[in-house]
């Protein structure tokens, strides 16, 4: 990759679009992935406007295994992404569909319902979906299916996407079937910061009365979960997250913070549900 694409790419991971016209060559919309690696539908738009191929990329793939919202997966299948398309990667041949269900996106699976999707499922799929659905705490043995998530056959990753995704009930039932409450899942983030960064602030109170890690660092820069909530805020804001109200209990066990009081008050200073 060049310096520019490098820059490019991770320009991404901010929600600056003005940086990223900036920094834009013809050809690096391909990497709208990694914007999909993050909450951020006004940066999708940003990508679709460049013409970005939704099914060449896979996105819809993508974006339902990172745990992207229902509005962004309904953006990319009005951008005409393939509900059926199988996929080429990681995971070769597998539908959207049935990797919603092997990722225990409940939200993700009922909306390709609605728009014709299909897909056989597999025992380890019908397995995650149940718990996803509450009838179950039993989570399979099966390798993780995207890159980026811890290897091993474990399936505990998927605790940090219950989390991230506000499923406060399931990691409810999951920490109660014994599972760690720290168990790193999407580049080595615990449910914690996952759950901070997406504003799901009934979910880190939980995660902190079972005696999470509000102290550990993740990332190259050592983001704590209370940095993880004000980087949430600015870049990968989930529409329903309370990030207000997230810092608020991470402030009340005197978690570290490693970046500006500034914009720790301008999360603080937010409604609940703001956007």
């Amino acid at each position: 990759m060049s310096d520019a694409a490098d820059e490019f790419y991770h320009q991404c991971e901010s929600s600056n679009l003005d940086r990223l016209e900036q920094l834009y060559r013809p050809g690096f919309e391909t990497m709208v992935n990694h914007k999909l690696d993050f909450e951020d539908a006004a940066g999708l738009r940003w990508f679709l406007d460049k013409g970005v191929d939704v099914d060449e990329c896979h996105c819809l793939h993508h974006a339902v295994g990172r745990g992207r919202s229902t509005r962004v997966l309904t953006m990319l299948i009005e951008a005409g992404a393939d509900v059926n398309r199988p996929w080429d990667r990681w995971d070769v041949g597998r539908r959207p569909l049935a990797l919603a269900a092997r990722c225990g996106h409940l939200a993700a699976y009922e909306l390709l319902l609605r728009h014709g999707a299909q897909a056989e499922l597999d025992p380890v799929d019908e397995a995650v979906l149940a718990v996803a659905r509450g009838t179950s705490s039993v989570l399979p043995t099966a390798p993780p299916p995207l890159l980026g998530l811890p290897e091993g056959d474990d399936y505990g990753w998927i605790l940090g996407q219950f989390a991230g995704l506000g499923r406060t009930d399931v990691v409810h039932t999951l920490l109660g079937a014994g599972l760690a409450v720290d168990t790193p899942g999407w580049s080595g983030f615990t449910p914690l910061h996952q759950a901070a960064m997406n504003g799901r602030a009934d979910t880190v109170r939980l995660l902190m009365d079972h005696g999470a890690d509000w102290e550990r660092e993740a990332w190259e820069d050592g983001a704590t979960p209370l940095d993880c909530v004000v980087w949430g805020f600015r870049n990968n804001r989930t529409d329903d997250g309370d990030y207000a109200a997230s810092a608020e209990v991470l402030l009340s066990a005197d978690a570290p913070f490693n970046h500006g009081d500034s914009e720790l008050d301008e999360v603080l200073a937010a409604e609940p549900g703001h956007r």
